[in-house]
C-alpha cells in the first residue's frame, strides 16, 4: 500500500492546536498507515512525558517541539486534538477498505 498522499489540517482553534495540526500534516505526508500509527503512538507517549519517544520524534521534523506543552497540562488536549482527528480518519478509512 502506498503512503498518505495528502492530509491537511484545517480548522479553528488556539495556536497550539493549529501548530500541532500543521506539524502533524507535514510529518505524515508519504508515510504508510503503519508508519503513521507508530508515529501516533510516539506522539502520545511524548505528551505523557516519555523522553525516549521525544528523542525518536526529533528525526520527524518539528513535532518534538510540542513537548513543551506538557508544562501546561490544560493545553495538552490542544496539542492532541489534531492527532485524534487523524486517528479517527484512519480508523474510518480502514473500516471502508477492510
Amino acid at each position: 500500500m502506498g503512503g498518505l498522499q495528502v492530509w491537511d489540517c484545517k480548522g479553528e482553534g488556539c495556536s497550539i492546536n493549529l501548530a500541532a495540526g500543521s506539524m502533524l500534516a507535514e510529518v505524515i505526508q508519504g508515510k504508510a498507515l503503519n508508519d503513521v500509527d507508530a508515529l501516533v503512538g510516539l506522539y502520545r507517549r511524548m505528551m505523557r512525558g516519555d523522553a525516549e519517544a521525544e528523542a525518536a520524534l526529533r528525526s520527524e521534523g518539528d513535532l518534538s517541539n510540542l513537548a513543551g506543552v506538557r508544562d501546561y497540562p490544560v493545553r495538552i488536549k490542544c496539542a492532541l486534538l489534531p492527532l485524534s482527528a487523524l486517528t479517527q480518519g484512519i480508523e474510518c478509512y480502514k473500516g471502508k477498505t477492510g
